[in-house]
């Protein structure tokens, strides 16, 4: 026997996976039954623990010794001179449930005997990673790890292969992205992918601004992916390269979490007039968030009556999957139509309309909307950072069942006070806010977009992650070694850097535990720390200054102040202290519009869904759930309930899916019913009950602000004007969170709508255009804190605009043109 034969396995004698990790035995299985796999050689698994046990503080003190070095260099002689592809090959990933996918390290490009052992080291360390420790919580295993050797093939395209449909669950088609080049581009975002689906023996390109394939590579690439699946008895996710006019396999691994077949729901209608929440709900809820978010409609309704105002809330229903929202009448019922000389007397003589108007009189002489400001900065605020942090640091593994219990319950609870205190201060908010829009359109006849001048660059607790990764930013582009591995999307800067990994992960413990999404379901900042590396890159390729961006908001608010203090020099006392008054509540409000939403919604929301993965992961050991994620088709008691009773959750999460699937497949009108009659003139009524109620539909028009229509020229995208300033730049379509990984530093994002949570990314945009949206919606404030163009309200922007075109956003006339 060799010296490469004892301390190394060729890839084809591989096939254990104890010895040679998941990913090479099951490339070896594969190769056996004549699947074109490039050649390799294993480092077995027995070297790493051997490495591992003679350190005195893994990762710290892994060696490569040398006479698996030497076998190895020996191994790849053969192959000639080409560069190397170093690939992690866990024991415990690519299993059905779990992948453990992007949580270890793999090296290209490998050149020369110190890269060869630098290459081997990075893999091994990868095994102690904060993110790979994390996803393997409570598997009770210590770090098993081979290391799979090959030369890297001459790709002219690459790729990857789903043998199932990853998003509707359809087994019989073959979803395939491919690019130009290598896979590392499409795996980094760098490009958008071509993308084919395969039927039968047919091929369709569906999209892609580079082709990379032709329909007959396209159907040898899903022949090859078929086969993989068969082999393995599951569908896969199949990585391919094409060399040489051949199609070889990289990887292969099964596809987790794959959803089951649609399950059709009925559409039940209730009675009245029912229209889309697509802003905050463009999706179908998971069952889990559904009921999270439950409370809302108690919080509105509360709300409205602490202010008096004349409905009784509003009321959130799931009509065939998607949510949609009604406007609840006082008493329920749609009220008949009044002559005007008899409302009037209606609001005299019936006595719930009578007592509501006494209420809302009251509540505006209090001051209530002020005072609710107050609460927030000196009472609920300080309250809910508390509860966020101390749930935060809290290790969910070392929790046993009832305490994990307790834990879910407090963040539910949590995350209900937090919406009972947002739609106060919105409600409050919007009367604030009518008081500085009506005196300055009253005293100046400024527009919307003149007295927002005023109070612009205001919310900057908001903006604070955008400013401390500016300042993590400035530490990297001080040290020219660390800056050249954060820029290098390849390099593992967090393992090669000790310093900076400290320095990253206490910005994503302090920042970054809030989600991106109003869907819980989806991952929150701090489980994409790929994404926060990118955003990083990103400002250092801007080099983003928020103190300049901040002296020049308050540069605009002084000039507007100056320009309306100006233009009332010739009024009276009475009017300019009007303004003044105004102003100072605005400046005092205006901020918390955005600045609640990480304390109230993205704050605790991230909580829940620490706690609901934690109930996953413990009943999917359990074989109650297919995967950890399976948990949010689930409502919290069910959950709770099979932690105490050991119930099998398979089939309900299974059918909740494929509900949840059909709903996205069948998307149903932008609204239901006959809409209702304009609301009555309101002139009658004492002065601050006509206030109150005519700021609460103010508010509502300029967060819900309908699109404004397209005119005749195809190349002109119309919408409301959101934030001043004009850019021409490239487009970035991004539909959702998961998406925004591609985003590059300087692009026009396009998108459906944002959350108050995107503001982080603000600092890599160049222009924004919504389909969504008014002059007081997230999108609209937020990019108006970063002097971002802006335009919303567009009705169809991400159906229009595509991919690499460039635009020109004018946010001060509300268009986008195409340039080419």
């Amino acid at each position: 026997m060799t010296t490469s034969q004892a301390v190394l396995l060729p890839l084809p004698q591989a096939t254990d996976r104890h010895l040679a990790g998941t990913k090479a035995a099951t490339l070896a299985a594969l190769a056996a039954h004549g699947l074109p796999v490039p050649p390799g050689v294993v480092i077995p698994a027995g070297v790493f623990a051997r490495s591992v046990a003679a350190a005195r503080e893994p990762p710290g003190g892994l060696a490569l010794p040398g006479d698996v070095l030497a076998a190895l260099v020996e191994a790849v002689r053969p192959w000639g001179d080409v560069a190397l592809a170093v690939r992690s090959s866990a024991i415990g990933e690519d299993l059905p449930g779990a992948s453990y996918a992007g949580q270890y390290s793999t090296v290209l490009r490998v050149r020369g005997t110190d890269a060869l052992r630098a290459a081997v080291l990075r893999c091994w360390t990868s095994a102690f990673g904060d993110r790979v420790v994390a996803y393997s919580r409570g598997v009770g295993e210590g770090p098993a790890m081979a290391v799979l050797v090959q030369p890297m093939v001459s790709a002219a395209a690459a790729g990857v292969a789903f043998t199932a449909d990853p998003v509707t669950g359809e087994r019989d088609v073959v979803v395939i992205d491919a690019v130009p080049g290598l896979a590392e581009r499409l795996v980094s975002g760098e490009v958008t992918p071509e993308r084919w689906t395969v039927r039968g023996g047919r091929a369709h390109r569906e999209r892609g601004a580079e082709a990379a394939l032709d329909p007959g590579s396209a159907l040898a690439v899903a022949e090859l992916a078929r086969t993989a699946a068969r082999l393995r008895g599951a569908p896969q996710d199949v990585e391919w390269a094409v060399a040489d006019g051949e199609v070889v396999l990289l990887q292969s691994r099964p596809v987790t979490a794959l959803p089951v077949a649609p399950v059709p729901l009925p559409v039940e209608v209730p009675p009245g007039y029912w229209t889309r929440e697509s802003s905050h709900a463009p999706l179908p809820w998971t069952r889990l968030t559904h009921a999270a978010y439950q409370p809302r409609m108690t919080a509105v309704r509360n709300a409205v009556g602490e202010l008096g105002l004349l409905i009784d809330g509003v009321d959130l229903r799931d009509i065939g999957g998607l949510e949609y929202l009604r406007i609840v009448p006082l008493g329920g019922r749609e009220p008949v139509r009044l002559p005007d000389w008899a409302v009037p007397l209606a609001f005299r003589l019936v006595p719930a309309l009578r007592r509501r108007v006494r209420e809302c009189v009251a509540a505006i002489r209090a001051d209530i909307p002020m005072r609710h400001v107050d609460l927030w900065t000196d009472e609920w605020r300080p309250r809910l950072e508390v509860c966020v942090a101390t749930l935060r640091d809290i290790d969910l593994g070392l929790l046993d069942d009832d305490a994990l219990e307790r834990h879910a319950e407090s963040a539910l609870r949590l995350f209900g006070v937090g919406l009972s205190i947002h739609f106060r201060l919105h409600l409050a908010l919007a009367m604030v806010l009518r008081q500085l829009a009506l005196a300055c359109r009253e005293l100046l006849g400024w527009d919307d977009q003149s007295w927002l001048r005023l109070v612009a660059g205001t919310s900057v607790r908001s903006t604070e992650p955008a400013r401390a990764l500016a300042e993590l930013a400035a530490h990297v582009a001080a040290r020219p070694r660390l800056r050249r591995l954060v820029e290098d999307p390849a390099s593992d800067v967090l393992a090669e850097d000790a310093e900076f990994a400290g320095r990253f992960t206490d910005y994503l413990r302090r920042y970054c535990c809030r989600t991106l999404s109003y869907e819980l379901a989806e991952p929150a900042i701090d489980e994409r720390p790929d994404l926060v590396l990118a955003l990083l890159r990103h400002q250092l390729a801007a080099g983003y200054d928020p103190q300049a961006r901040e002296e020049e908001l308050a540069g605009r608010r002084a000039a507007a102040a100056a320009e309306a203090r100006a233009a009332l020099a010739g009024h009276d006392v009475a009017a300019r202290e009007r303004f003044e008054t105004a102003l100072s509540r605005a400046l005092a409000a205006y901020p918390v519009r955005e600045d609640n939403e990480f304390h109230t919604i993205s704050g605790p929301g991230a909580l829940v869904r620490r706690a609901v993965l934690e109930l996953g992961d413990r009943l999917t050991r359990r074989g109650l759930l297919p995967d950890p994620a399976a948990a949010f088709h689930l409502r919290p008691p069910e959950l709770l309930a099979a932690l105490r009773t050991g119930d099998d959750l398979r089939v309900p999460a299974a059918r909740r899916a494929g509900e949840r699937i059909w709903a996205m497949a069948n998307p149903g009108p932008a609204s239901y019913g006959t809409p209702p009659l304009p609301p009555p003139s309101m002139a009658s009524l004492p002065a601050p009950a006509r206030f109150a109620n005519e700021a609460f539909l103010w508010a509502l028009d300029r967060i819900l602000a309908p699109a404004p229509g397209q005119g005749g020229d195809q190349r002109v995208v119309h919408g409301i004007a959101a934030s001043p300033g004009s850019y021409t730049g490239v487009v970035r379509v991004i539909h959702d969170e998961t998406g925004l990984g591609r985003l590059c530093a300087g692009e026009v994002l396009v998108c459906p709508m944002t959350s108050p949570v995107w503001s982080v990314v603000f600092p890599s945009v160049g222009a924004l255009v919504t389909d969504a949206g008014g002059t007081l919606s997230h999108p609209a404030i937020i990019a108006r804190e970063y002097a971002v163009p802006a335009v919303v309200a567009t009705g169809d922007a991400t159906t229009r605009l595509r991919d690499g075109q460039v635009v020109t956003v004018d946010g001060t006339k509300g268009q986008v043109r195409i340039v080419r």
